[in-house]
């Protein structure tokens, strides 16, 4: 239960504040909720929530408007599809988030158990 509440956290804080500040701020969130709300599986915490935050904030951006830019942006990368596209951003963003709710983990003695 703990770690929905903490990957819950994570988006939250992360689309919150990414509203005013760059995009490297998802990594302050992460990093929050890892300290915040301290389990286990912190990494994969911040990995699925950062993660899923983009991608859907991506498919979000694409689906609403009406241009092809996600297609271009995947044939600049060689990556011959948007779906490809998207598994890419999954795996950076969901990086940057799962290490930033690691380091936020570390800073607490132990994990809890529940």
């Amino acid at each position: 239960m703990r770690f929905l509440v903490q990957i819950m956290v994570i988006i939250i804080v992360g689309f919150t504040i990414e509203l005013f500040l760059p995009w490297w701020s998802i990594a302050i969130a992460a990093f929050a909720g890892g300290l915040l709300v301290n389990t286990r599986s912190n990494f994969i915490a911040g990995f699925l929530a950062i993660g899923l935050l983009w991608v859907g904030k991506a498919l979000i951006s694409d689906l609403s408007t009406d241009s092809d830019l996600a297609d271009r942006v995947a044939e600049i990368f060689m990556l011959h599809d948007k779906a490809v596209l998207l598994l890419v951003l999954f795996l950076v963003s969901g990086l940057v988030g799962g290490l930033a709710a690691m380091s936020g983990g570390a800073l607490r003695k132990e994990p809890s158990e529940r």
